[in-house]
């Protein structure tokens, strides 16, 4: 398993001057942040293993949303589709991971509820990293792209089969809807719509009208989607147990990472504005 690493990129796409480099934040090896040079972010925040040192497990004090259980193979996963994407689209989208155990910080809740004791810097240390990390992602992609997407990656145990879209109900993609309407979120080239032409169950099904009752999309894209501003619009995708299999997991990442690559095409800018430049 690779650990975090910085790639300073020097004009790193035509018409572009040199990119910044995503800072090193991360307390290395409990996060992993890699630069990218795509407007394309995928964060994961639960499938860590790494119990950090001296940190007791967290205890439910009343959290609205409390869970302790790993995302088994989303770390992997996640991994994977970053490189699958780099394949499609000859360049990497930015990645950040937490490598942490969830049952020690949840890096996909608000400070209150990631850990149980706010200021502690034995919890705090690792969270501020990961969130640090996720929003120099956002602020690079939106300067130097004007807009893009982050794909929030998560297991979930109700339908082993099926891929659960999260988008706050669309408020985390609203910069995507007004844009290019919702067929950018269910239509034929859309993530989903494409997943589902290769046979991938989508919940809630690609229909007008319906609503994301179980799994709407958590604290990381409430956060850093267009919901709040900003022109990053936000995904979460929940893998059921059947595609997150040790066999399933390379065709899994293959297939999300061509309906990713597609959607980029009709819908991200995947090459940085030129500017005007003097002499």
């Amino acid at each position: 398993m690779r650990t975090s690493r910085v790639i300073l990129l020097g004009g790193f796409l035509a018409g572009t001057s040199t990119m910044p480099c995503l800072a090193e934040t991360a307390p290395d090896p409990f996060v992993i942040v890699r630069q990218g040079q795509l407007p394309i972010v995928i964060s994961a925040p639960h499938g860590g293993t790494t119990a950090l040192p001296g940190v007791a497990e967290r205890q439910n004090r009343g959290a609205k949303q409390f869970n302790t259980g790993r995302d088994l193979r989303t770390l992997e996963f996640a991994e994977k589709l970053a490189a699958a994407i780099e394949r499609e689209l000859g360049q990497a989208p930015f990645v950040v991971i937490a490598k942490f155990e969830r049952k020690q910080v949840d890096a996909n809740r608000p400070t209150a509820d990631a850990y149980d004791a706010p200021g502690a810097s034995g919890q705090k240390r690792f969270y501020d990293a990961y969130h640090r990390a996720l929003a120099e992602a956002r602020a690079q992609v939106q300067t130097t792209f004007g807009r893009g997407l982050l794909l929030d990656i998560h297991g979930q145990g109700r339908e082993p089969d099926a891929i659960f879209r999260g988008t706050n109900n669309g408020r985390a993609v609203a910069q995507l809807v007004r844009r290019s309407g919702e067929a950018a979120v269910r239509g034929p080239k859309s993530i989903f719509g494409l997943l589902a032409a290769k046979g991938y169950r989508i919940i809630p099904p690609l229909v007008a009208g319906a609503r994301e009752d179980q799994l709407d999309g958590g604290y990381t894209v409430q956060t850093y989607g267009s919901g709040r501003g900003g022109t990053m619009d936000a995904i979460q995708l929940e893998f059921g147990a059947e595609l997150r299999k040790t066999e399933n997991l390379d065709k899994t990442a293959s297939d999300v990472a061509a309906a990713v690559a597609e959607f980029a095409k009709e819908y991200l800018p995947l090459e940085a504005p030129r500017r005007n430049q003097t002499r």
